[in-house]
């Protein structure tokens, strides 16, 4: 047939299935039903290999006869032309993804997919490198950042008085700068971020605050009772010390969620804190509440006002459907209008600890079933995977125990702790409830 020319590449026609033009020098034209292509035909060994000149008429005639000659002469050097193309587009690739906010942007999508990050988690992370990372090595390649460029981003942030940010971005730019060396971007013995780099003190170890004096909890309660503000933050600062769930289950809890008649709330695993995928899983069950007959009452009081459906603590606003809940500072917001400090005194998340405190020192109840109620997993080895023991009816009668002392509490009634033999003896699985009583001296 000859060599090619543009008239005999203009006048093939597709056809159902693809056929070849030859050229010359294993130069051929690929007529697709969808449109024409060059081809360059060579064999390795037993396998016949087609690599691909790009497409007509954007590669014209005589530039795709340059680029054969091109292969041609690679394979007559003993070049594996495929294996040559392939680490061109890769540094191709890695040269478009070259910088640190490339890098990072494309780590941190990957990173959500993989560990199934949260959406609120990964806007945090994202939002970390944005604001203290990026204005400064965003730009540059990842070969081009020295050390000393990146030890200032990270006491930027120490010295501002977040040390715990500055260690939250210095993992993620260890994650970076390892995700750089995974894609060929940068050489692993470039790879100067460790757990070291900036020097960075160790976490301080700070707990929520929380009231553990007894005498302390009955003024807040009292103080509670006496807030004039928002009636739905009333209830849900009456509510939370009484229940000592995490505020974002408090929060964010729908009618749909409790059982009043049976006195139960049922809390949904993607209200809890657990891992993405936990949420996810069909098997992950529901953390069961027993509600003590005071937020029975509490709760029949909020439904004329919220239910019978959707969320119990509605946002005051409801700007959008996004801020249909309730604030998360608005307990934190109410503490602080009555008096008190939410880094030192008491804080929403505190009453948790409040409420495992009191109730083993004043009530006596075995540390499991605290534990069990918190939702806090058992801390014996594998014990998350086998102790699967929820002890609801006990926790039934703890809930409502400690709800009986907040009353006594509130209203003013002296208390005593358990005797110290007495408590450590107890095993509230197994012990009668009177031996879990509450030691109440009454004030003449």
């Amino acid at each position: 047939m000859g060599r090619l020319n543009d008239l005999k590449i203009k006048s093939a026609k597709p056809r159902d299935k693809e056929y070849l033009l030859a050229d010359g020098e294993g130069l051929y034209l690929r007529v697709r039903p969808t449109g024409k292509a060059w081809a360059f035909r060579y064999r390795s060994g037993t396998e016949e290999v087609k690599l691909s000149l790009g497409a007509y008429p954007a590669v014209p005639l005589a530039e795709a006869r340059t680029k054969a000659r091109i292969e041609a002469g690679k394979l007559a050097a003993g070049i594996d032309v495929r294996l040559a193309r392939r680490e061109q587009d890769e540094k191709r690739r890695v040269q478009r993804l070259n910088t640190f906010e490339l890098l990072a942007r494309a780590w941190h999508a990957q990173a959500q997919k993989d560990r199934q990050w949260s959406s609120g988690y990964a806007q945090k992370v994202l939002r970390h490198l944005e604001v203290h990372v990026f204005p400064w090595l965003g730009g540059l390649p990842m070969p081009s950042i020295l050390p000393t460029e990146a030890v200032r981003c990270l006491h930027r942030i120490k010295d501002r008085g977040t040390l715990e940010t500055a260690l939250r971005v210095r993992e993620a730019m260890i994650h970076v700068f390892q995700y750089a060396v995974d894609v060929g971007a940068l050489e692993p013995a470039a790879n100067f971020m460790n757990s070291r780099t900036g020097g960075l003190p160790p976490p301080r170890s700070r707990h929520y605050a929380a009231i553990t004096d007894a005498g302390q909890l009955a003024q807040l309660l009292r103080d509670i009772q006496a807030y004039n503000g928002n009636i739905l933050t009333r209830m849900a600062l009456r509510l939370m010390p009484m229940l000592f769930q995490r505020p974002g289950q408090l929060r964010l809890s729908h009618w749909e969620d409790f059982d009043l008649d049976a006195a139960m709330w049922r809390c949904p695993p993607e209200k809890m804190k657990l891992r993405e995928w936990q949420k996810r899983d069909a098997r992950t069950p529901a953390h069961l509440v027993p509600l003590p007959k005071q937020a029975v009452a509490i709760l029949r009081d909020i439904l004329p006002l919220t239910g019978p459906e959707g969320p119990v603590f509605r946002s005051i606003s409801r700007r959008s459907e996004a801020s249909r809940y309730m604030s998360d500072n608005t307990v934190n917001a109410a503490l602080r209008t009555m008096g008190y400090d939410t880094k030192e005194d008491i804080t929403g998340h505190g009453f948790r600890a409040t409420a495992r405190t009191l109730i083993r020192e004043l009530l006596g109840w075995d540390r499991e079933v605290i534990e069990r109620h918190l939702a806090h997993v058992s801390d014996e080895e594998l014990g998350g995977s086998y102790d699967r023991a929820v002890f609801l009816e006990q926790r039934r009668e703890m809930a409502q125990a400690w709800a009986d002392l907040l009353d006594d509490l509130e209203a003013g009634r002296e208390v005593m702790p358990m005797p110290r033999e007495v408590r450590a003896g107890a095993t509230a699985a197994r012990q009668p409830s009177e031996a879990r009583g509450l030691q109440r001296l009454a004030v003449a």
